[in-house]
């Protein structure tokens, strides 16, 4: 084997996708925004039963809306990054996995979103 081919297989096996750190940086901000707006519910749920000040919990509902767009902004970009990952990788059920736990973060931030705002209007009095 000549340096010639050492080189372009060496080549071949260092080849990343060029922008690994913003991918890191969208799927860790996602799955903490996904902790948030679990919390946030529970923490809504929680202040029902322990008689929070109507203020309290208007403030949590508008954290939890917040929280839950941002979520559904950083799924969708993960969950593009991952469809790109799909097609450059080779371990493909990874790829699979997390684009299906993407899916399932972008439903539940709906639903946030949805819950929070029919909640709030109804607290407001439509």
């Amino acid at each position: 084997m000549t340096q010639d081919e050492q080189k372009q297989k060496n080549a071949k096996k260092k080849y990343k996708f060029p922008f690994v750190f913003l991918s890191r940086l969208t799927r860790n901000a996602a799955f903490v925004l996904f902790l948030i707006c679990i919390f946030l519910f529970l923490l809504y749920m929680i202040g029902n039963y322990q008689s929070f000040v109507d203020q309290t919990q208007l403030l949590i509902l508008s954290i939890l809306s917040f929280c839950a767009i941002v979520l559904c902004i950083m799924t969708v970009l993960s969950f593009l990054q991952e469809a790109v990952f799909l097609f450059i990788q080779k371990k493909k059920t990874g790829t699979i996995f997390s684009m299906l736990f993407f899916l399932f973060m972008l439903v539940l931030g709906v639903f946030f979103i949805v819950f929070a705002s029919v909640i709030r209007r109804l607290s407001l009095g439509i």
